[in-house]
């Protein structure tokens, strides 16, 4: 059981405070295919809450309490998975198209992430003592945790594609599904953080120029 000082120091725990310069460059892009969006506050549970908590433990046990390195990585490269769709159907890749895209909705995702500035799961589980929670390391978990980008990402670039290859929609939806659900796997995010980021990317979609 915390003490009321424990929790009020792990409600003020933020992933960072600062932003970086690389990623506040990105947040002043222009968009180029999305309008820009409205989307509603929705701020994450608080550090200290019971949902919270929750989902630590919930991400400590999923899949058995294993990291299945493999599905880590095949979600973690976005780019690739899309390709590899596109190249398996003997279609060729909008690269450039799938690049401003990702440009685009990048920028909605940095402003996100630093409004909230949620700490990501390690960092409340090592401040809880949590025993046994692993994470595993990636170049694309250096932002707060909330929203995913990967979730974000994931379903507004399946979107896109489906209204382009329509006969290929339940493919391409359950590829961004994957991308998504591959960072609770890595215990990269809480559940939370893919539920918003998954409302996020159907929004960007719905702004579609």
């Amino acid at each position: 059981m915390l003490k009321l000082k424990e929790l009020l120091e792990m409600d003020k725990m933020v992933y960072s405070d600062f932003i970086k310069p690389k990623h506040a460059k990105k947040m002043k892009r222009e968009l180029k295919h999305i309008h820009y969006p409205q989307i509603p506050h929705n701020p994450p549970p608080s550090n200290s809450s019971k949902k919270t908590i929750e989902e630590l433990h919930w991400l400590n046990n999923y899949n058995n309490g294993a990291i299945n390195e493999f599905v880590v990585k095949e979600g973690d490269d976005g780019k690739e998975v899309w390709k590899g769709f596109f190249e398996s159907k003997g279609l060729e890749f909008p690269k450039e198209y799938y690049k401003e895209l990702i440009k685009d909705s990048g920028r909605i995702i940095y402003e996100l992430k630093y409004k909230y500035n949620r700490p990501r799961p390690k960092q409340l589980a090592d401040y809880l003592q949590i025993e046994g929670f692993s994470t595993t390391t990636l170049d694309s978990m250096k932002t707060p945790s909330y929203p995913s980008g990967h979730s974000v990402q994931g379903i507004f670039i399946s979107r896109v594609f489906s209204k382009m290859l329509p006969e290929h929609t339940k493919e391409l939806l359950e590829l961004g599904k994957m991308i998504s659900e591959s960072r609770l796997m890595a215990r990269a995010h809480y559940p939370s953080d893919s539920k918003f980021g998954e409302q996020v990317g159907e929004i960007l979609f719905l702004n579609l120029k």
